[in-house]
């Protein structure tokens, strides 16, 4: 079962000069969890070969791409062990409390913009 943990992270503006303490939560996937996610991406790819077939002429590509991709997708997904979802803190330029949303396939460290005051922000451990 998936399970959420908390890691401790710093927020740093463009100047480095002013740092504030946050948390960035994670999503840690057990073996489990990995081989059925990447079973339901083989499936997708699969039903979607079969669901081209009828499409006359598009098929001729279709059907081996989304064949060739299933298992692609599958490895892609069983590799992929934790997620960043989000990290949350206070924002070292305007004080506030803030929540920025992180993208599945990001590292650290990150530079973004706070969602309040607009100004640069870096997320580092």
């Amino acid at each position: 079962m998936a399970q959420t943990k908390i890691e401790p992270v710093v927020f740093n503006n463009s100047s480095g000069d002013k740092s504030t303490d946050a948390q960035l939560h994670i999503t840690v996937f057990d073996s489990k969890d990995t081989t059925m996610r990447a079973l339901k991406r083989l499936g997708l790819f699969w039903l979607l070969a079969l669901a081209s077939l009828p499409i006359i002429g598009a098929h001729w590509v279709l059907v081996p791409g989304f064949f060739i991709a299933g298992p692609i997708a599958a490895v892609l997904a069983y590799k992929v062990k934790e997620v960043f979802d989000k990290s949350s803190g206070v924002c070292p330029e305007c004080r506030e409390s803030i929540e920025v949303k992180m993208e599945a396939k990001e590292v650290l460290p990150k530079w973004t913009y706070c969602p309040k005051c607009n100004q640069p922000l870096q997320i580092s451990r």
